[in-house]
């Protein structure tokens, strides 16, 4: 065990999905762990594996080295920690902030803290409470170096940590980007198994072949960000006017099952803006420099 987790001591709270998640893996890993949440009943479970459960979050705090907040959102996180109580237990100390708020909703919660003596740390977990347990997911952090630092050890139970920015706020704007992979390869896994069951195919075979194709993506994209660094747009793997043809089949296929097509027709939608910018030559890359600012 990493020397900072042994015998420290944490607390956790809000016993949603995600916050029980990071509470049973503090557990996990030996740190010595305190609940609350405001339906006590959540905590059963991890009372039953040796949480101690606090009367409020103030006692949670005070039997705690640091804090971590994951609940519904800003309103929440102001009902049951914006509170003097509160305060008093966490001066000198860190709270961590995982929940999901807006930058400016960050900057509220930084500027009660730190002018009441606590540390600040916010983080934006990129994953669901099944990575969490497996020590898998990725958490982009931002504030102060030094408490990242200090906290680094206890993020990285959870996963990767990564400190992008001193600037409070920068981690839940940073959230965003990873939101079209997240979403778009969801969408796109549930646009070919609609195809794939119009077809009459297997969806379990659907599912293992894009399942083992998909592994070769991490690469692909190690290279594409390559790239788009050096502003390369030569060919790679074929012109954009290659890639827009062959993909337009998809949307024939859709068209020809009666399949909904929305997602194909907005994907060549965007190869079709980088042809009309004179960029069908180019590698598929290219479609980036139509979706920057003038």
């Amino acid at each position: 065990m990493n020397e900072r987790l042994e015998n420290s001591s944490i607390a956790v709270v809000g016993l949603g999905p995600m916050g029980g998640a990071l509470a049973a893996a503090l557990m996990a890993r030996g740190v010595s762990v305190t609940v609350w949440n405001r339906t006590a009943s959540k905590a059963g479970a991890l009372v039953e594996q040796g949480a101690k459960l606090a009367r409020d979050v103030a006692e949670a705090a005070s039997l705690s080295e640091a804090t971590i907040v994951c609940v519904a959102d800003h309103s929440a996180i102001k009902s049951v920690v914006h509170d003097e109580a509160v305060a008093r237990a966490l001066k000198d100390k860190c709270l961590i902030q995982l929940g999901v708020v807006t930058p400016a909703e960050a900057q509220e919660n930084a500027d009660w803290a730190q002018t009441r003596g606590i540390g600040y740390l916010e983080g934006s977990i990129l994953g669901v409470p099944q990575l969490i347990a497996a020590s898998t997911a990725s958490l982009v952090c931002s504030g102060p170096t030094e408490s990242y630092t200090e906290q680094k050890p206890v993020l990285e139970v959870f996963g990767t940590a990564y400190h992008i920015s001193s600037t409070i706020g920068a981690a839940y704007q940073a959230d965003q980007l990873f939101y079209p992979l997240g979403y778009g390869s969801s969408l796109g896994f549930i646009q070919g198994a609609a195809m794939a069951k119009a077809s009459g195919y297997s969806l379990d075979v659907y599912t293992k072949i894009l399942a083992d194709w998909s592994r070769s993506l991490a690469d692909r994209f190690a290279t594409y960000g390559e790239l788009l660094d050096e502003e390369n747009y030569d060919v790679y793997q074929g012109t954009l006017e290659v890639w827009r043809d062959a993909y337009g089949k998809t949307a024939d296929l859709c068209h020809s099952l009666g399949v909904d097509d929305t997602l194909p027709k907005a994907h060549l939608a965007m190869m079709n803006k980088g042809i009309d910018a004179g960029y069908g030559h180019e590698e598929i890359l290219a479609v980036f420099k139509t979706l920057l600012p003038e």
